[in-house]
């Protein structure tokens, strides 16, 4: 066996070879000895059978096992050549010759590409210091503190208004047809806290105890539920009782309420406790909404190497088999057969698809450089925690990222999460050094008292670990 190898950039490489007949008959010598170990043939006894009967038996079989045998080898004998570099991806057999009992083979395989992380930090994005301001706290307070009164049914007939607390049954309808999860008895509802969807408490004002009315609605039109998304729905509503919060003071009693279990519970340690939530909270939106995606960019334009071809076409497979499936019936069935269609397919997802994959490689090589490791068990721990949050099975849910090879999708996430929340943390460490960090105790705000606004996820995200439920 003759074995070249070739570095055609920094992450891919060929290998070619060319196995001689005598290469070639020692494999299938190799092969056939051991299917005889293990064949069942009549009149023989088990490890007995012939090899000449082996061969003839198993022909097919040979012919393939002898092939993947010797591209074994070959692939071996190159990447010791090429100094032993890490595989991404299976290689791909690019050319198979047959010739005088060998044959002549190439291989394209992909290899993970230095990166040269340098001073990473600098480019690092830095933030001013996060404060809540007295307004802002206070109005928490109060609302925390609203939080724990308890609604009065008003005894009078009168018409429902502003911030009172609606009673009532309801069902809607997309299409004169009931919608899933669109159903309720003895709701309670907060009206102006915008729980539902726009324009359906603004419906109700004016309503009276046992009035019956119609609300014409429509969804969003980036609503979460896809299908009715934009779509005009019917509600039917039965308004019950209507009920009143009365004013809670804001005093030290009121903050017991709301430290339940913490020793010494008063208004200041409330405020404390509500001052670092708050913080926290605005840190947290800051990064996820700004810091992180403007940080992944500037990572992307920071780090130049060459991708690894293979991780990209499996990426590009990936991404056109979703558009492919987003499109109708009828456009698909066009799409299929048409070589000059797929490509312009293809073509239009490598962009995304090799940004994906700078990405990965890119917050690989940071979570080494960080120690950042996320475990299996903690990827299993985050899927049974959304099972669980969502009214799931979390074994059915888990079961069903298995099934669809979404572990690495979510340990990815999960990953990518943590190494940027490292970098922005560590940069940003003087501002953290500040204050002591966030206690675990936490006040309640009263938004756990809002209706949702959309119905629980029956399926998972694809991309996402956690979805939040929530109703019409």
């Amino acid at each position: 066996m003759q074995v070249s190898s070739k570095r055609l950039n920094n992450a891919n490489a060929t290998i070619s070879a060319t196995i001689d007949s005598a290469t070639v008959k020692k494999a299938e010598e190799r092969i056939a000895q051991s299917l005889a170990r293990e064949a069942k043939m009549d009149g023989f006894r088990k490890g007995k059978v012939p090899t000449a009967l082996i061969k003839q038996r198993f022909k097919d079989r040979m012919a393939a096992d002898v092939r993947s045998e010797v591209a074994q080898q070959a692939l071996e004998a190159g990447l010791k050549e090429l100094g032993n570099p890490e595989l991404l991806g299976m290689p791909n057999v690019t050319r198979f010759d047959e010739k005088a009992g060998g044959f002549d083979l190439e291989l394209k395989l992909s290899m993970r590409p230095a990166i040269e992380l340098g001073d990473y930090m600098a480019v690092v994005p830095e933030h001013k210091p996060i404060a809540v301001s007295a307004k802002e706290l206070e109005e928490t307070l109060q609302k925390a503190a609203d939080s724990t009164a308890v609604a009065q049914e008003v005894k009078t007939k009168r018409a429902l208004k502003n911030k009172d607390v609606a009673v009532f049954d309801f069902e809607g309808f997309v299409e004169d047809k009931p919608l899933d999860r669109g159903s309720g008895k003895d709701h309670e509802l907060e009206i102006g806290s915008n729980s539902f969807i726009p324009g359906f408490e603004e419906q109700m004002v004016g309503m009276k105890a046992g009035e019956n009315r119609t609300l014409n609605l429509n969804f969003p039109e980036d609503y979460h539920a896809g299908e009715i998304a934009g779509k005009a729905v019917r509600f039917e509503v039965t308004l019950k009782s209507i009920k009143v919060k009365e004013p809670v003071v804001l005093d030290d009693a009121t903050a017991a309420k709301l430290l339940p279990g913490v020793e010494g519970a008063n208004l200041e340690k409330l405020r404390e406790v509500v001052e670092e939530s708050m913080v926290g909270e605005k840190k947290s939106e800051l990064y996820q909404n700004e810091l992180k995606p403007k940080l992944l960019e500037t990572l992307g334009k920071q780090f130049k190497f060459d991708l690894p071809d293979t991780i990209v076409e499996q990426e590009i497979d990936h991404l056109a088999t979703q558009k492919a499936r987003e499109m109708d019936e009828e456009a698909l069935k066009k799409l299929s057969g048409d070589e000059a269609a797929i490509k312009k397919l293809r073509d239009g997802v490598r962009g995304e698809a090799e940004d994906r994959v700078r990405t990965t490689l890119i917050i690989d090589a940071l979570a080494k450089a960080e120690n950042v490791v996320v475990g299996d068990q903690e990827v299993m721990q985050v899927i049974y925690y959304e099972g669980m949050r969502n009214g799931m099975d979390p074994k059915e849910l888990l079961e069903y990222y298995k099934s669809n090879n979404l572990l690495p999708v979510v340990k990815m996430s999960l990953t990518e999460d943590r190494v940027l929340n490292t970098l922005l943390t560590k940069k940003n460490s003087t501002e953290s050094a500040k204050k002591p960090a966030a206690k675990k105790t936490a006040a309640k705000t009263g938004e756990e008292e809002k209706a949702p606004k959309k119905p629980a996820a029956k399926k998972p995200a694809a991309k996402k670990p956690a979805a939040k439920s929530e109703e019409a």
